[in-house]
């Protein structure tokens, strides 16, 4: 199941803070929440 989940929204806090590329963090976090969207349903159907 934790491989489904989205990353952390505080990464792109610490990113920003921290002098990283926050725009890039930001289309990490972007990412991986729309494609939590679709993978948590399959998985849960897998598990379930």
């Amino acid at each position: 199941m934790f491989t489904a989940m989205p990353t952390a929204a505080s990464s792109y806090i610490l990113a920003r803070q921290l002098g990283g590329d926050s725009a890039l963090m930001a289309g990490i976090v972007t990412a991986t929440t729309l494609g939590a969207v679709v993978s948590l349903p399959l998985m849960l159907a897998v598990l379930a």
